[in-house]
């Protein structure tokens, strides 16, 4: 065994419930072997398109995480596998991402002011919206759209504005789905300081033969901010 597989820290995952509002949503938790390591909650893509927490994007995230030392909470939005509910247009999920974050600041084993968001596609936007709420230490988003389709169009737009944690954009070059000037879009209306765009060359919405990049400069990205 080399030396950088012995150094990776252990690992665990669990199935967790939390309650936002009158619902309960299903999540699995990872779990580094340190306590007081940072915590990220991800948030997967589009309910209504099949988007869930098993979300191919979502479990390279996790994998790099672990063996980085950061905890991670992927959830099902309401509706989605056993989480309760049904598809909010946005709104009632932006609430289950805020109760994501609250969830993971309690648990005794994570620091609690190092918890990040990190959200792909619809994800993203929920992310962006739920960041206003929030304040987590970080934000990234993956092929973000700044408008959902039948949700109110200030629901992203109107969080950029108030924002206030260090945020990462990152998008394909090639993103046929989100178009790139929406992620260009995002980053110009952000108010902060501390915000950075990354375009990931050559790759799709889906970043086929790119997540091993993208997760480098997700990571890289966190331990310079967070």
């Amino acid at each position: 065994m080399s030396e950088n597989m012995e150094s990776k820290p252990k690992v665990e995952e669990q199935s967790v419930t939390f309650t936002c509002g009158d619902f309960q949503l299903e999540g699995i938790l990872q779990l580094v072997g340190k306590a007081g390591q940072p915590g990220i909650v991800f948030c997967h893509p589009h309910p209504l398109y099949g988007g869930s927490m098993d979300d191919e994007r979502g479990r390279a995230i996790v994998e790099a995480a672990g063996d980085l030392g950061y905890n991670v909470l992927r959830f099902n939005f309401r509706g989605v596998g056993r989480s309760q509910g049904t598809y909010n247009n946005g709104v009632g999920e932006v609430q289950d991402a805020i109760a994501a974050i609250g969830f993971l600041r309690q648990h005794p084993h994570i620091d609690s002011s190092r918890v990040i968001l990190i959200g792909y596609s619809f994800g993203g936007s929920i992310a962006l919206a739920a960041a206003f709420h929030t304040s987590p230490a970080a934000l990234v988003t993956l092929s973000a759209p700044i408008r959902l389709d039948n949700t109110d169009p200030t629901l992203v737009t109107e969080a950029l504005r108030y924002i206030s944690c260090p945020t990462y954009i990152i998008h394909g070059s090639d993103d046929t789905t989100v178009p790139l000037a929406e992620a260009e879009a995002i980053h110009a209306q952000l108010q902060i300081r501390k915000k950075f765009i990354r375009i990931i060359k050559g790759a799709d919405h889906f970043y086929q033969n790119h997540m091993d990049e993208v997760c480098h400069k997700i990571f890289a990205f966190l331990v310079d901010n967070t």
